[in-house]
């Protein structure tokens, strides 16, 4: 696969998350914003007053004709992933895919096949990986800062509705719908987020899991999959995690981005790691938090703006295909969190435990409703 020279980059949806998503390619001394598109007139005339782009296109099929375009990245509703995806790469795009990447393991193998068809990279983007405490704390469990790991526990805390980021009706109303969201918007679309997080910080693979979500209804179209509770077991050691979803819709959340934050709890056989904010900033406390040995070391000065994550995401993908090689996630690394947010949809809706070699290519998370 010939690296390229420069990155001249098409985006495909110009919503909320892509004002985060542009900041890498605009800042990138060898990529170019070359075009965007959405079907919305009135949202792409206010990008493209925003980000100057060479090009605007209202169909997305016109842009991956544009044989200026090299790259694509796709910023839609989930139930679109495959049919853009595979179109993209079939045009010769290379590839960076919002996650969740698809609805079903079988959809995310089809976009993989037309990679490797098409001889193009595919990448599933998930900018919690890039988050620089994030990146750290890795860091530092990779060189046993805290002994063999053994737990990772995560907490959710949503607030107030009227904090933080106007999230437009049309975007509430897709992600409030299983059938194009794929799922829950908090346990299945954010969740994508947390269920990485656990594999992100744990070499051993996620083998079971056990979930109870609530489905809170506030009008016919209108839910929050929460409270939740998700725990897991990695494979072949006692090592377990925890995801815990609340919504305190009285309380405020200190946020520019989404009214939540997520912290995340790691603990190892001689030592603890705590990372104490990521969307939102709900305490006054360091980013990042190691104890071991009976003393605690903080970092104060690590960057931990959310925004970010998406930055550096994205210049990672551009390194990637500058450079010729395969930036993460990968398809199949992808499928391994998708699998996971599957079975603990199926867990919630079975009530029992469930093991991710029963997530079948066509098995669809599924809310408690």
């Amino acid at each position: 696969m010939t690296p390229l020279e420069r990155v001249h980059v098409g985006l495909i949806g110009c919503g909320r998350i892509a004002s985060l998503q542009v900041l890498g390619y605009r800042d990138h001394s060898r990529a170019e914003l070359t075009a965007i598109c959405d079907n919305d007139e009135a949202l792409l005339a206010q990008r493209q007053q925003e980000w100057q782009p060479k090009k605007t296109y209202r169909d997305y099929h016109q842009l991956l004709a544009d044989s200026d375009v090299n790259a694509v990245e796709i910023l839609i509703p989930h139930h679109l992933h495959r049919e853009v995806a595979i179109a993209a790469l079939q045009a010769g795009k290379h590839v960076s895919l919002q996650k969740p990447p698809a609805l079903t393991l079988r959809e995310l193998d089809d976009v993989n096949e037309a990679a490797k068809g098409a001889g193009r990279r595919l990448r599933v983007f998930e900018n919690f990986m890039y988050y620089p405490p994030h990146v750290k704390a890795r860091a530092l469990v990779q060189e046993g800062a805290i002994g063999e790991p053994i737990s990772v526990r995560i907490k959710t805390a949503a607030g107030r509705f009227d904090d933080g980021w106007r999230v437009p009706a049309t975007s509430l109303a897709w992600r409030m719908n299983p059938e194009t969201c794929g799922g829950g918007p908090t346990c299945f679309d954010h969740g994508y987020h947390c269920y990485n997080m656990a594999r992100f910080f744990v070499a051993e693979p996620v083998e079971r899991v056990h979930a109870w979500i609530h489905v809170n209804r506030f009008g016919p179209d209108a839910f929050y999959d929460g409270p939740a509770l998700i725990s897991w077991k990695y494979a072949g050691v006692p090592k377990f995690g925890s995801w815990e979803v609340i919504a305190s819709v009285g309380m405020r959340v200190r946020s520019k981005y989404y009214a939540s934050d997520d912290r995340i709890e790691i603990h190892g056989t001689e030592g603890i790691i705590w990372i104490n904010r990521c969307t939102g900033s709900l305490l006054d406390e360091p980013a990042l938090v190691l104890y071991r040995d009976g003393q605690t070391r903080a970092w104060h000065d690590i960057p931990n703006d959310w925004s970010e994550s998406f930055r550096l995401g994205v210049h990672d993908f551009i390194d990637a295909l500058i450079e010729g090689r395969q930036p993460p996630q990968d398809a199949d690394d992808a499928a391994a969190t998708l699998g996971f947010a599957i079975a603990a949809h199926v867990s919630a809706c079975e009530h029992r435990e469930v093991c991710l070699d029963e997530i079948g290519p066509d098995t669809r998370a599924r809310l408690p409703i």
